[in-house]
């Protein structure tokens, strides 16, 4: 027997050093969201810059374990130009970028990206066709009928994430350094 096993400690188990997230605009709850991260487009309330938890500080996970999510892009932007804040998609716009920021801190209760001590570790970037969806419904928000899945798989030293646009099959990929104890 040698390493990790001699001690009896599980190598394929790791404990998360910190919370990551991936950036979203989500429907706002009175009472619970600061009025500064309020949104009113189309008639709903939205909730800018929360924080969608994959893993929080302290967590144990598997290596190869992958978290599965699916998004309906609420918010993204032409593909000439890059936000970090929802915008609606002209009808003009064919193509648009849905856009998955990663965030990371220590603190396992993270709520918002601008909580202090979040800090962004990553990026994906998926592009998405938006002629059929914006000529369909003429609306500018929600800006698309797609849904995409994200796929995040926690390695040794990195997370794999894959977004895919479950209507094109269009799909990104890109790896975030992922501090494991």
């Amino acid at each position: 027997m040698l390493g990790a096993v001699c001690f009896g400690v599980d190598p394929i188990l790791r404990r998360a050093v910190s919370t990551y997230a991936v950036a979203v605009t989500r429907p706002f709850v009175r009472g619970r969201d600061p009025q500064r991260k309020l949104l009113r487009r189309d008639r709903a309330d939205w909730c800018l810059e929360a924080l969608d938890v994959l893993v929080h500080a302290g967590q144990q996970v598997c290596l190869g374990e992958t978290v599965v999510r699916r998004y309906s892009p609420a918010a993204v932007v032409s593909s000439s130009r890059r936000a970090r804040s929802p915008s609606p998609v002209g009808a003009s716009s064919s193509t648009s970028t849905a856009v998955f920021d990663v965030y990371r801190s220590v603190n396992p209760e993270v709520r918002y990206t601008s909580d202090t001590g979040v800090s962004r570790c990553g990026s994906l970037a998926l592009e998405l066709d938006q002629r059929q969806d914006v000529e369909r419904s003429g609306a500018t928000w929600p800006t698309s009928k797609s849904i995409v899945e994200l796929s995040v798989c926690f390695g040794s030293e990195v997370m794999r994430l894959c977004a895919v646009d479950t209507t094109t099959g269009r799909c990104a990929r890109t790896t975030v350094e992922f501090a494991c104890q």
